[in-house]
């Protein structure tokens, strides 16, 4: 049996300790682990969830067709945003992504630090989505009179999916799905019990570990709340709003706060009545202020 050789060691073998057989002793093939394990290290941070993701779910409807998407940030990705979006037929599926045919019609927001349950109920829509994509009953086969439909018609009725993903959201935050985490165990820290539902009993549930579990509750924000009228009905955790009466609060630094106009500026080590006493000295004393003083020097001139 012929021994093989690494042309590296071939090529060192003259400066490198070899054994009885006329191999090396000292493997030059592999080189230390250490920058493979930085790297997967820095891998592994960049995949960690930044901090709030998965609080707020932003739903996204094309303007023309009727598709709808899904994303944890207010502004869409186009990578991620197309392929949400299943083949139906032959050019119904668009090629490039658009950023002004789609336009928010809701938001789901969950609590703060309740990202894990927003994540759980981010699966749980992709999945009733997809499931209307590659499942449907007979009625898209025919339009109203009865007549079937093209491949290119019938294409065109599925990708309409507004209607369906609004009734699917108030299904998945009334706990439909298997593992849906909308449900959550009864707890003793008052943070938790103060987001969840549990002041109606018939809004709790006995989980099969004999745990009792509440849902948490959510805040829907509707562009136009008549929307919501497409769902038969909603779970009691679920609460609507409008985005356009949202109170806006504008944000100031502390900075232009405590920043104060010229000529009302107080040195460090005196108060405010300080600078007035030496005021009232100094007109006592008969001398005119900084101010006057220099508008009589105008006048002068």
């Amino acid at each position: 049996m012929a021994l093989r050789v690494n042309s590296i060691t071939a090529q060192f073998s003259s400066r490198l300790p070899l054994g009885p057989l006329g191999a090396s002793w000292i493997g030059v093939r592999f080189k230390s682990t250490a920058p493979t394990k930085e790297k997967r290290a820095k891998e592994l941070a960049a995949a960690q969830f930044p901090e709030h993701h998965g609080e707020k779910i932003w739903m996204f409807s094309h303007i023309l067709d009727g598709m709808t998407v899904y994303s944890h940030r207010p502004v869409l990705k186009a990578n991620k945003a197309l392929r949400q979006i299943s083949f139906t037929g032959k050019k119904l599926k668009p090629s490039k992504f658009r950023k002004d045919y789609w336009r928010p019609f809701a938001m789901i927001q969950f609590p703060e630090g309740f990202g894990e349950v927003g994540r759980s109920v981010y699966q749980r829509l992709a999945e009733c989505k997809k499931l209307h994509e590659l499942w449907w009953s007979n009625d898209k086969f025919y339009d109203k009179d009865g007549k079937p439909l093209t491949k290119h018609e019938r294409g065109a009725k599925i990708n309409d999916l507004k209607t369906s993903t609004i009734a699917d959201v108030a299904a998945v935050l009334g706990g439909l799905g298997k593992g849906n985490k909308i449900w959550m165990p009864m707890s003793k820290n008052y943070r938790i019990l103060a987001n969840l539902d549990a002041a109606d009993k018939k809004n709790l549930e006995t989980g099969d570990d004999g745990i009792m579990k509440a849902r948490v509750k959510v805040q829907v924000w509707w562009v136009d709340d008549k929307d919501r009228n497409y769902a038969s009905s909603w779970p009691p955790n679920v609460t609507h709003y409008r985005f356009d009466e949202a109170a806006i609060e504008e944000m100031t630094s502390k900075n232009e706060e405590n920043i104060k106009p010229e000529g009302e500026e107080v040195k460090e080590g005196q108060d405010q009545e300080g600078v007035e006493k030496k005021a009232t000295d100094s007109e006592a004393a008969g001398e005119k202020p900084a101010s006057q003083q220099e508008t009589s020097q105008k006048k002068d001139t």
